[in-house]
């Protein structure tokens, strides 16, 4: 099974409706982090592409189960890649130029925005 653009962005859009463990700088508030993160996020959204976990950067985390299983690039900004499972609401960060070789931060979770911008 394949996934497009417009599942993409909708698991992203469904996962934003939670609250997000990002840490709000001095002189800005939680909301409008949130918001300029969400837009941002949004705006790196690619048509998904299948790729393959072959690394990861922290021992103990989600490793295992992101090499195991179908995973999707749904975003991409300057070589970071927003992973998910295919069949799972989780997310991951990944980095590398090779959507065949994606090292994995190392874990995962269902804060689309936390992961993004571990």
């Amino acid at each position: 099974m394949c996934m497009n653009k417009s599942e993409a962005l909708s698991k992203i859009k469904a996962a934003l409706t939670g609250d997000a463990q990002v840490i709000t700088p001095k002189g800005e508030t939680y909301e409008d982090l949130v918001e300029r993160l969400s837009k941002e996020l949004l705006a790196n959204v690619i048509t998904p592409v299948e790729v393959t976990v072959i690394s990861t950067c922290a021992d103990n985390g989600d490793f295992e189960k992101y090499k195991s299983s179908k995973v999707w690039a749904i975003a991409n900004h300057d070589g970071s890649w927003l992973l998910t499972l295919e069949s799972e609401n989780e997310f991951a960060l990944g980095f590398g130029d090779d959507p065949g070789k994606i090292m994995m931060h190392g874990f995962s979770s269902s804060d689309v925005l936390g992961e993004w911008c571990t």
